[in-house]
C-alpha cells in the first residue's frame, strides 16, 4: 500500500504538459473497458488516477484557477476517451471517398471533442466543492452522472459508450440493468470505479471511508449474485417453442459502396426476394409466419413499384408477412417531396398493414442542422439526400393478430433507452432494423449490437435485429443471443419468435428512480460538508 500511495504523491506533483499527456492516455484505456472488449477492471485504475490528476490541479490555487486547470484535465482525459470509442465513424466518411473523405479526419476529431465538453464542465463544477476529502469521489460521481444524462438529450443527445456501458459489460452484471437502467448504473459504475482513492489517500482510521467502502463492496457482490440467479432461473438458452411464430431474419450484405447505384436496383432486389423464398431442410420456407429485411433494404421508393410489390407478394411463402426498412417519399402541399426511412408491414398480398417514420434522425447522416443554409454552399449529409430526411411524428407500435405488438426501430434509435422505454402500452417484442454497412469490421456493429441487448435486459423483453451486413441477432429478454450472422456474412436466421418477458422493475419507473436516488445522495453529501 506505501509503494502504491507514493504513486499517488507522485501523480499529485504533475504539472501542465505532463499531466494533459497523462489524462489522455489513461482516458483511451478506459475506453476498452466497454464492450467489444469488456475489460472493466481497467476502471479501477483509470478512474482513480483522473481523481488524483485532478487533485494535481486544484492544489494551491484558488477555485476559479483551479476549475479551469480541472476543466483542461477533464477534457483531455474524455477526448482520450471518446476518440477511442467513436473512432470508427470515419469509416463512413470513406465510402464515398472522393465526396467525404476530406471530412473524415474532421468527424474523428470534432465528435470526440464535443462529446468532451460534458465532462470538461463536469470537472470544473466541482471546484468550489472539492478537497482532499474522500468524499469528493461521490462528489464526482453525482456530477458525471448528471452530465452523462444531459449527454443523452442536448443537441439531440447521443447516449452511447460509458461508464455504465462498461459495468454492463458481461452476462453477470449486465442483469442488474433491470433494475437499475442506463443513467443509475453510470452513477453506480462511478461509485464503485473509484473506490481505490478511499484506500490510496486517507487514513485508515477514517470510519466513513470504511463504511462506504465496506459497503460498495456488498453492493457489487451483491450485483453479481443477482446476476448469478437471474440467468440461473433457466440456465441453458431457452430452446424453440415449436408453437411459437417463426421469423425468418434475411441479412443481404450489400456493400454500401454497392447499395444506391441505379444499375445495381435490380440484383439487390432479386437478392432479397431469393433470400425470403429460399427453402432447406433447416430452414423450410413454408414454416415461416413473418420475414424481416433490414434498414433501407430496397433501393427504391417501394410504393411506387406496383411490379415489385406484386414481386414480392409472390415471394412471401405461404400466409407469412414481412416487415422491411424502405425509403418513403410524400408530397407535399407545398409541391416539395418529404422522404422519410421508415419501416413498412406488408402483409402476404403485398398490402400495406402499417408504417412506421424514424422519429430520431442522425445529424450529418441523414440531415444538416440548418439544411437549407449548408445546402448552399455546397455541403450534404453522408446520404447526399436533397433537403435530407424529415422526421417522423410519433413512435407507434405495429398491433399483430398472430406476432403480438411490436415496437418499430431503425438504426441509433435503440441507443436511446428513455424513448425506448417511453411508450403508452407495453409491446410483446422490440424490432430494431439497421445498416452498419457504413462502418466495416470497425467496433461500431458490435457496440451497437449490445445497446440491443440492454434495451432487452431493461425492458425484459425480446430485440430481433436484423442488420444489412451483420451484426443480425435474435435477443432473449435477458440480453442474450440465441442466434446471429456476424459481419459481412449473407445468409438467414430462421428460428421460433422467442416468448419469455419479464416485467423489469426499470421498465415500471424507468428514470425516477435514479432522478430520486441523485437528489438523496446529494443530500447527504451536503449534509457531509457541513460536517468536514
Amino acid at each position: 500500500m506505501a509503494s502504491v500511495r507514493h504513486f499517488y504523491s507522485s501523480l499529485i506533483l504533475l504539472d501542465g504538459w505532463k499531466r494533459y499527456v497523462l489524462a489522455f492516455l489513461c482516458g483511451s484505456v478506459a475506453s476498452f473497458a466497454q464492450p467489444p472488449y469488456g475489460w472493466f477492471g481497467l476502471l479501477w485504475l483509470c478512474l482513480p488516477v483522473l481523481i488524483a490528476l485532478l487533485d494535481s490541479a486544484s492544489l494551491g490555487h484558488a477555485t476559479a484557477s483551479a476549475a479551469k486547470r480541472m476543466f483542461a484535465t477533464g477534457w483531455t482525459f474524455a477526448f482520450g476517451f471518446f476518440l477511442a470509442t467513436f473512432y470508427w465513424l470515419g469509416a463512413a466518411f470513406l465510402v464515398e471517398a472522393e465526396k467525404f473523405a476530406w471530412a473524415m479526419p474532421l468527424a474523428i476529431v470534432i465528435l470526440p471533442a464535443g462529446l468532451s465538453l460534458f465532462w470538461a464542465f463536469a470537472m470544473a463544477a466541482l471546484a468550489p466543492v472539492w478537497t482532499d476529502h474522500w468524499t469528493r469521489i461521490l462528489w464526482l460521481s453525482l456530477f458525471l452522472s448528471a452530465i452523462e444524462w444531459l449527454r443523452g438529450f442536448i443537441l439531440t443527445g447521443l447516449p452511447w459508450g460509458g461508464f455504465g456501458f462498461a459495468l454492463s459489460a458481461h452476462d453477470w452484471t449486465l442483469q442488474a440493468l433491470s433494475l437499475l437502467g442506463p443513467d443509475l448504473m453510470t452513477l453506480w459504475a462511478l461509485l464503485l470505479f473509484t473506490l481505490p482513492i478511499v484506500w490510496v489517500s486517507l487514513e485508515a482510521r477514517d470510519k466513513g471511508a470504511n463504511l462506504y467502502a465496506m459497503l460498495a463492496l456488498v453492493l457489487f457482490a451483491l450485483q453479481l449474485f443477482y446476476g448469478f440467479q437471474r440467468l440461473q432461473q433457466d440456465p441453458q438458452k431457452p430452446t424453440e417453442n415449436q408453437t411459437a411464430p417463426v421469423i425468418r431474419l434475411v441479412q443481404p450484405n450489400i456493400p454500401q459502396t454497392e447499395k444506391w447505384k441505379l444499375e445495381n436496383r435490380s440484383w439487390i432486389f432479386n437478392r432479397l426476394i431469393a433470400m425470403t423464398s429460399q427453402s432447406s431442410e433447416q430452414a423450410p420456407a413454408q414454416e415461416v409466419d413473418l420475414v424481416i429485411w433490414p434498414e433501407s433494404a430496397i433501393p427504391f421508393y417501394l410504393m411506387e413499384q406496383p411490379a415489385a410489390l406484386a414481386a414480392l407478394a409472390n415471394a412471401l411463402p405461404g400466409q407469412s408477412q414481412l416487415m422491411t426498412g424502405a425509403l418513403r417519399r410524400q408530397n407535399l402541399a407545398d409541391g416539395r417531396d418529404a422522404v422519410f426511412n421508415s419501416i413498412y408491414w406488408l402483409g402476404a398480398d403485398g398490402a400495406v398493414l402499417g408504417a412506421y417514420d424514424k422519429t430520431h434522425l442522425v445529424p450529418f447522416g441523414e440531415y444538416l442542422p440548418f439544411q437549407a443554409l449548408l445546402e448552399t454552399i455546397g455541403l450534404e449529409q453522408l446520404t447526399r439526400l436533397k433537403g435530407g430526411f424529415t422526421q417522423g411524428r410519433r413512435r407507434n407500435l405495429f398491433q399483430t393478430s398472430d406476432l403480438g405488438s411490436v415496437l418499430p426501430l431503425i438504426c441509433y434509435e435503440i441507443a436511446f433507452s428513455n424513448e425506448v422505454a417511453d411508450y403508452k402500452s407495453r409491446p410483446d417484442w422490440i424490432l430494431t432494423l439497421t445498416n452498419d454497412a457504413w462502418f466495416g469490421l470497425s467496433i461500431g456493429p458490435q457496440q451497437h449490437l449490445f445497446m440491443a441487448r440492454m434495451r432487452a435486459v431493461e425492458l425484459g423483453l425480446p430485440v430481433i435485429r436484423v442488420a444489412n451486413t451483420g451484426i443480425s441477432a435474435i435477443i432473449d429478454h435477458k440480453g442474450r443471443i440465441l442466434e446471429y450472422l456476424s459481419l459481412q456474412k449473407t445468409g438467414i436466421i430462421q428460428r421460433s419468435l422467442p416468448g419469455e418477458t419479464s416485467q423489469t422493475l426499470f421498465s415500471q419507473l424507468k428514470n425516477t428512480a435514479f432522478v430520486g436516488i441523485w437528489f438523496f445522495l446529494m443530500l447527504i453529501l451536503v449534509f457531509l460538508r457541513r460536517k468536514v
